[in-house]
């Protein structure tokens, strides 16, 4: 009976690492995206970086931090960044011993079902100095998981915002400051000077917490701050150096070896901007990581809201906080509505939504949501959702053949599109509007046609959109 346990074990072990190195495989046969330099995505979401010394394939630094931070955590892409020096040489080699670094301190990531993997090559370093300068590493889009606690918390920040208590809250990605060199500081930057008067240490960056320890020169090389070739430059001033730390965001480790940015996205507040919805009735989705977009919409219905009419609003978090195994599609719940031209009611009746949930699962009951807003309004001819481009939806099914158009606002859309939700409009001859384009022809393309959405072009196959690559970063 051992005899078979250990046969199983190992079997099990050797099909995990075949399907481990065939992903490798597979990514290194994929097509590099070039361009200048590597920009974050503002897509509502949480980015870890990892980093990676110039032209090496070993993490400097222990990521144990970094690991608890993706544990039951939504992963949705993974950028491997580097830069083009020498110009046009295959890094394939290079890529591969750091994808199997990756690999070890996170074997789950290549195991899990649905995360993008791309190359980024950056362009802008002609030269080996230049070229070190740039961010060289894994950059990992996830966000956690929601919990009740979480969504608490989310709903006080919501309160506090709309309150006035901070008016960039929902809209605005977080500032990239620089530094007199031109650098980017972002939630960690460190300093070593040997000394401390003014002119010999940076101004402290708007927001940022320093603390200045005496560290010996020694230390400073072996924590890599000083490169060993600048030693002798700095022996002339002693044996020891000064530690200068800005930190601005709780979301970095101690020594530098991965940080984590927030950022927001805009998108409601953009597309509730540049078109007129004064009378449609608006379905929310208000689950998990979405408050920063109920946010922005409570803002634009605070100015816009008026008494000429009163109007329909429906929010969802899919089932409340149901077990995900006791939902059932068509009676999932946790559904909110009113009929009303009071701002305050509608505010009281989203938190109200929000306390009543946390998520579960990542598909949500939109369909079930718009169906109850049938209910509600029967003669409604103009339909917003705001839907989280993270989620699917899990009761497509229940989608009738000759729904109300719906103009689907799509929120968090790092590059590809839920492909949920591209049917969704299609199949209602609706619209599809993101932060920057608002598109209307969907239901018009025929079958074996191309369409680019958010710079990337989809092909209707049988009726379903095919996504056959990026076009551009």
């Amino acid at each position: 009976m051992i005899r078979i346990i250990l046969i199983f074990c190992f079997l099990f072990s050797s099909i995990l690492a075949f399907s481990q190195t065939q992903r490798i495989a597979d990514i290194l046969k994929d097509k590099e995206i070039k361009t200048e330099y590597y920009e974050l995505a503002a897509a509502g979401s949480k980015v870890l970086f990892l980093p990676m010394e110039f032209g090496k394939s070993i993490f400097t630094y222990s990521q144990q931090d970094a690991i608890k931070n993706l544990k039951n955590a939504n992963i949705a892409r993974i950028d491997l960044v580097y830069s083009d020096y020498p110009s046009n040489q295959n890094f394939s080699p290079l890529t591969k011993k750091r994808l199997e670094s990756l690999h070890k301190i996170l074997p789950e990531l290549l195991d899990k079902p649905g995360i993008e993997f791309r190359k980024i090559r950056q362009t802008i370093g002609k030269t080996k100095a230049v070229a070190e300068t740039l961010e060289h590493g894994f950059f990992i889009y996830f966000r956690p998981l929601p919990t009740k606690s979480a969504t608490k918390k989310e709903v006080e920040k919501l309160k506090i915002a709309l309150s006035g208590g901070d008016e960039d809250t929902f809209s605005d990605s977080d500032k990239f400051e620089s530094d007199s060199a031109g650098s980017y500081f972002w939630c960690w930057q460190v300093t070593v000077s040997f000394d401390t008067s003014i002119g010999y240490i940076p101004k402290i960056p708007d927001g940022a917490i320093r603390t200045i320890s005496k560290i010996t020169l020694k230390e400073a090389i072996s924590k890599e701050y000083i490169n060993k070739d600048d030693e002798k430059n700095y022996l002339v001033w002693g044996d020891s150096v000064y530690l200068i730390e800005d930190r601005r965001d709780e979301d970095c480790s101690s020594d530098g070896s991965y940080s984590i940015y927030d950022l927001a996205d805009s998108t409601v507040s953009a597309v509730f901007k540049r078109n007129r919805w004064d009378k449609a009735t608006i379905i929310a989705d208000v689950t998990g990581s979405m408050y920063p977009y109920t946010g922005q919409l409570l803002k634009w219905l605070k100015l816009t809201l008026t008494d000429k009419g009163k109007r329909h609003f429906v929010f969802f978090n899919d089932g409340d906080n149901k077990e995900d195994k006791d939902k059932v599609i068509g009676k999932t719940g946790g559904i909110y509505s009113t009929f009303s031209n009071m701002y305050d009611e509608v505010e009281k009746t989203a938190i109200k939504a929000m306390e009543s949930g946390s998520g579960g699962d990542a598909p949500e009951n939109n369909i079930e949501a718009l169906l109850e807003s049938d209910k509600l309004c029967a003669d409604c001819d103009s339909i917003v959702m705001i839907v989280d481009n993270w989620a699917s939806i899990k009761d497509l099914s229940l989608l009738g053949k000759s729904h109300k158009p719906i103009k689907v606002v799509v929120c968090g859309v790092l590059d590809r599109i839920n492909k949920d939700y591209l049917k969704l409009v299609r199949n209602t001859k609706g619209s599809l509007h993101l932060i920057e384009e608002d598109i209307y022809n969907l239901a018009e393309l025929k079958e074996g046609e191309t369409i680019k959405i958010h710079g990337r072009v989809y092909r209707l196959i049988k009726g379903e959109f095919v996504d056959t690559g990026s076009s551009s970063i």
